[in-house]
């Protein structure tokens, strides 16, 4: 072996020797860095959270810890491992943890009972046995999926890989609100990453965006999502596929623009929503019909809560102005189903006023407006139909939509044991006419069953008008 090469081999053992030493001396002090809490055992000596820590509080806890920080923590969110395979008794601890957060929350058992003759809570027995059977942590998923199913309802299902991953990057992009954040600490524990198989998200400190627990979340949809089309000479289509994020607002906005600076060519606008599975209601409340109408539309509905940890998150938000149901008079106002009440603690008169947008001298559409709405129309859709149907701002022209429209949004929780991710609503909204929205959806104002049947049904109308 020449002396050249003998250099060689010696220099090339004392860069991986320092490459080691480096990621030792890395790793001993993220290990003492672990170690090294604030005075009360939560924040890092380098100012970074584990996520995990979240457990440890009480609600009251958290939301005082929650208001003493002036800006969200760096996580610590470790590489994420293989999940262990779940003990039968870990598997039952996460059903019960489950089934006591829907019994305390969840609100349309009543609904539930009138519509599929289904007394959840009193099957109990029957589902514990059904997670005593599961052999391992794939049929225990299925299981809860099943469980989920016999609630029937959109907003409740065990959440799959894509919808944990997004919530964490639009979660990511609002601290402001202490019970997203609380959501977004939770999505970011070791459990659930392991489960799913996330790195873990950062909070985006620069992001403009301002969520309100109104906003659901659905898959990204690359295709347009504002398409338009010319029906016939007096009637223009604007289709509009989801409740979309601001992602698309750029896009969706130069379409409108165009469609406005020609409303003149039209008598009558149908918007079509039918199969739209609903996404943000600040999509419709801020960025597509305030472009659309020529005055202010306001509509009033009723929501009510049940006491519980979750409830007492959400109202932590300044914004909701929550009151004991106890307190307040309702007595003069027609509710149907009045006995259901009865599981209820909190009420909120929810007063949605959406204003035009004048920014664009060629803001509104001065013509009849109608709305296409089918069996498909869910969540923040149904919350626009809803809207457009009792504020008088459009004619709705198809079938009865899917419901559960009314509602404060989706509560993201996690199961203990597993890190499995269930999501599920706590509202019980009633709508201006006093009917449960999740029991009896929107109904059109005009039956039609096809498209080119409701087209026609606009021409006749139009024709009735001249």
């Amino acid at each position: 072996m020449n002396k050249k090469f003998k250099l060689l081999i010696i220099f090339l053992s004392l860069i991986i020797m320092t490459s080691c030493v480096g990621r030792r001396l890395d790793s001993m002090k993220s290990k003492r860095a672990m170690r090294e809490y604030d005075n009360s055992g939560i924040i890092l000596s380098d100012g970074s959270f584990f996520p995990d820590k979240i457990t440890g509080f009480t609600v009251d806890e958290y939301l005082k810890w929650y208001k003493s920080l002036d800006e969200p923590l760096r996580l610590q969110v470790p590489k994420a491992q293989r999940p262990k395979e779940l003990t039968k008794e870990e598997r039952l601890e996460d059903f019960d943890y489950f089934f006591n957060q829907i019994q305390n929350n969840y609100p349309f058992f009543g609904v539930l009972k009138r519509k599929h003759n289904i007394d959840f809570l009193n099957n109990y027995d029957k589902y514990k046995k059904m997670v005593e059977g599961c052999e391992n942590d794939e049929d225990f998923r299925k299981v809860m999926e099943e469980i989920c199913g016999d609630l029937r309802n959109n907003h409740t299902r065990i959440a799959d890989k894509a919808y944990v991953e997004k919530t964490l990057l639009y979660f990511s992009k609002n601290w402001k609100s202490p019970s997203i954040y609380y959501e977004f600490l939770n999505l970011n524990r070791q459990v659930v990453r392991n489960r799913y198989g996330l790195e873990g998200v950062q909070s985006d400190v620069d992001s403009p965006l301002g969520l309100s627990r109104r906003s659901a979340l659905f898959d990204k949809d690359t295709t347009a999502n504002l398409e338009f089309e010319e029906a016939s000479d007096d009637i223009a289509i604007l289709r509009v596929k989801s409740m979309a994020g601001s992602e698309k607002y750029t896009e969706d906005l130069k379409l409108l623009k165009e469609f406005l600076k020609n409303k003149h060519l039209y008598k009558a606008l149908a918007i079509d929503i039918r199969g739209n599975a609903g996404g943000n209601m600040e999509y419709w409340q801020n960025f597509l019909l305030p472009k659309l109408i020529t005055g202010p539309k306001t509509v009033t509905n009723k929501l009510f809560f049940k006491e519980s940890n979750q409830a007492k998150l959400m109202f932590a938000d300044d914004r909701y102005n929550v009151e004991r149901l106890s307190n307040v008079d309702i007595s003069a106002i027609k509710l149907d189903n009045e006995e259901d009440l009865k599981r209820f603690d909190f009420y909120m008169k929810d007063i949605i006023t959406v204003n035009p947008d004048t920014s664009n001298k060629d803001y509104g559409f001065d013509g009849s407006m109608y709305l296409l709405v089918d069996a498909n129309v869910f969540s923040a859709a149904e919350g626009f139909a809803n809207f457009m149907k009792y504020s008088n701002t459009a004619t709705l022209i198809g079938n009865t939509t899917g419901g559960d429209g009314i509602t404060l949004g989706v509560i993201n929780s996690v199961m203990p044991n597993s890190g499995l991710v269930f999501t599920y609503t706590n509202t019980l909204g009633y709508d201006p006419a006093g009917k449960i929205n999740e029991e009896n959806p929107t109904t059109p104002d005009i039956i039609s069953n096809s498209y080119r049947d409701s087209l026609t049904t606009i021409d006749q109308l139009l024709g009735a008008k001249e």
